[in-house]
């Protein structure tokens, strides 16, 4: 794919490697990395993302949020679309960035740190090219996963989130917005996974307003919010919990704080 030769700053952002126009208009998927020093693992990540997409049109996005240790450099090396945080923003931020800077039909977040493997993106965006959803989630938790690495604590903390996010958007939701939602069992095995993907325009209605971690369950409420349909794929995972910069206890609450105030907020429908 012909990339532009070019740098620039756009607010408050470094861009480098934009996709020309006639590119841009042909782009089945974009993948977006959110990284944050990660220039161990960056380049494998993008090698093995292009040979996974190697037959469809794609562009990578490679979001360099604050990182210290030369993510940046390493990213442009590569040769994908790289935009750069002046400082770290947070997951949630570089996600925003990453779309605004997107042109493709689909869109795959995945992590930097190469606990994803890249291989199984197409197992994840499948239901979306079916036509059958509108938001996936790479689950590491479904029978058919395959996790090499699985802390328990990390395991078990993903579990207790995943039942309580199923709960609210179950019967939670439907209540408070006089239902508009339709009471069914939505069930989520696994609402922190970075491997999702989502379509383009599904992801325009979503009103995020994470800037962080939360950013992946609250994306569940939206997309529940706007009766888009969410399914789950079998991914594969290095789940170590060395290279997380996920706070369980930490990021857990503000999860919790974030999922109520959006409860309040759409009470009676609003």
């Amino acid at each position: 794919m012909l990339r532009q030769n070019c740098s620039r700053i756009t607010g408050g952002y470094e861009l480098e490697g934009a996709a020309t126009s006639d590119s841009a208009s042909r782009l089945m998927v974009s993948t977006i990395i959110p990284a944050r020093d990660e220039a161990n693992s960056i380049s494998s990540v993008i090698h093995k993302i292009r040979e996974s997409l190697s037959g469809m049109p794609h562009e990578i996005i490679v979001v360099n949020d604050g990182s210290r240790d030369g993510t940046g450099q390493v990213a442009s090396r590569s040769g994908v679309i790289l935009v750069s945080h002046q400082r770290n923003l947070g997951k949630g931020a570089a996600m925003k960035t990453g779309v605004q800077n997107a042109s493709g039909r689909v869109i795959v977040f995945l992590d930097g740190d190469g606990a994803h493997h890249p291989q199984d993106i197409a197992r994840v965006i499948a239901p979306i090219l079916e036509g059958k959803a509108d938001l996936v989630i790479g689950s590491r938790a479904l029978p058919e996963s395959n996790v090499s690495i699985s802390p328990l604590t990390r395991r078990l903390s993903n579990k207790l989130a995943s039942f309580i996010i199923s709960g609210v958007i179950s019967f939670l939701l439907p209540l408070i917005t006089l239902f508009k939602c339709s009471v069914r069992w939505i069930k989520i095995t696994d609402c922190t996974s970075g491997f999702r993907a989502i379509k383009r325009d599904a992801w325009q209605k979503l009103n995020l307003a994470s800037r962080g971690f939360q950013i992946e369950t609250e994306m569940i409420y939206e997309a529940a919010r706007n009766r888009f349909v969410i399914v789950e794929a079998p991914i594969s995972c290095n789940w170590n919990k060395e290279l997380s910069h996920l706070s369980i206890l930490r990021d857990g609450w503000k999860t919790l704080k974030l999922l109520a105030r959006k409860l309040i907020g759409d009470v009676g429908g609003r």
